[in-house]
């Protein structure tokens, strides 16, 4: 590493980190500043900006970029996510040094091929494999208008992904995600490294006073939104116990589906702190997934600060997570599996299986350890 400095180019502002992109990259900024790693961090953000202190601490410098949201950014055989996040400052900055470049995510490489960087090294760290992502988003969403934007986005970034020939190393979240960009990119160096995170010690959560199923998430996102909705159409009616549902911009439809269930609730967008109550008092985490992409960071944040965890086998698929974890597939077994949980509770050995294996296998230092051994 050139006088131990790395740029790292991230997709969004990652303070606060109140969503899985934005967490891997917060601790991961944290985890090699604390190993001595002086970072140039360049990001870019949506609407007001709202610099950050924590990150101000974290790096040598920060560097905000605002995204082109316009629609003229749509008119390009480039992905929208990357034309968005063209700026004309970042590339001199860039080569200012001769030091590493880390690209968070695939719509932060517009300048992985630049000409100008052809004898940097680079490095990619993937969020998903976006155009399978995208595709998945195309077919949850009920939007035609969406539908159509989702995938067409996805074959765009499909055809942007071969820019990753320029990089000299790829970072992959997932045990399948590593397993693609090897089979796409083996000239490429591709590398496990877990998600980075904000836990050290799994809690023991206290048994709640008035026990509740959760499932929580940013229900503006399609997916999610249709994780909730198959909640309460296939799993509410069946289940004798309150139900929360609980995340950010619910929409008018889904607000509609629930209140047609007299024992779920509905807590839209709460603040961190309501968040974080809610997790430690409900009884049973309901999370499920309809696709199977990179990892789903709340599991791992309620392995260790929630009670009993219920998933469906996507939920877990790429990760080590499986045997932390009560999986139903099919409706019928998740009924089951919450009925039987809540009225359980959770044994010391369970805590102790959970430190262990989250140790092993998501452990910030070595993981940052791992990650400067690369440049």
């Amino acid at each position: 590493m050139t006088n131990g400095r790395l740029h790292i180019i991230c997709f969004d502002n990652p303070y606060p980190p109140a969503y899985g992109g934005a967490i891997d990259v917060y601790y991961r900024i944290r985890a090699l500043s604390e190993e001595g790693v002086n970072i140039i961090l360049h990001c870019f953000y949506k609407g007001n900006l709202t610099p950050s202190a924590q990150l101000e601490e974290l790096c040598e410098h920060v560097y905000y970029y605002p995204r082109k949201t316009s629609f003229v950014q749509q008119l390009s055989l480039l992905p929208y996510g990357v034309t968005s996040r063209e700026h004309p400052d970042l590339l001199p900055r860039l080569m200012q040094d001769e030091a590493p470049i880390l690209f968070e995510g695939l719509v932060s490489c517009a300048l992985m091929a630049h000409p100008s960087l052809r004898n940097r090294r680079k490095y990619f760290r993937e969020c998903n494999v976006e155009h399978h992502y995208y595709h998945a988003l195309g077919k949850a969403t009920p939007s035609f208008v969406r539908k159509v934007f989702y995938h067409l986005e996805a074959e765009r970034l499909r055809l942007f992904e071969r820019k990753l020939l320029y990089a000299q190393g790829i970072f992959a979240l997932a045990h399948q995600d590593e397993a693609y960009f090897k089979q796409h990119y083996p000239s490429v160096p591709t590398t496990y490294i877990p998600c980075f995170h904000g836990h050290e010690q799994v809690s023991t959560p206290r048994e709640p006073t008035t026990p509740y199923i959760l499932y929580h998430g940013n229900l503006s996102v399609a997916e999610n939104h249709r994780v909730a909705a198959y909640i309460a159409t296939h799993l509410a009616d069946r289940l004798p116990y309150r139900i929360i549902i609980a995340g950010y911009h619910p929409s008018p439809a889904l607000q509609h589906i629930i209140a047609q269930h007299p024992n779920m609730q509905l807590v839209s967008s709460p603040d961190q702190n309501t968040m974080e109550q809610l997790i430690q008092d409900a009884k049973v985490h309901l999370l499920l997934t309809f696709q199977s992409t990179g990892i789903k960071l709340k599991l791992l944040n309620v392995l260790y600060t929630g009670q009993h965890v219920v998933v469906n086998p996507e939920m877990v698929v790429g990760t080590e997570l499986a045997e932390l974890c009560h999986i139903g597939h099919s409706a019928e077994e998740l009924v089951n599996l919450c009925s039987s949980l809540m009225q359980q509770s959770i044994e010391p050995n369970t805590i102790e299986t959970r430190q262990s294996v989250l140790d092993s296998c998501y452990n910030n230092r070595q993981s940052a350890q791992q990650l400067r051994t690369f440049f």
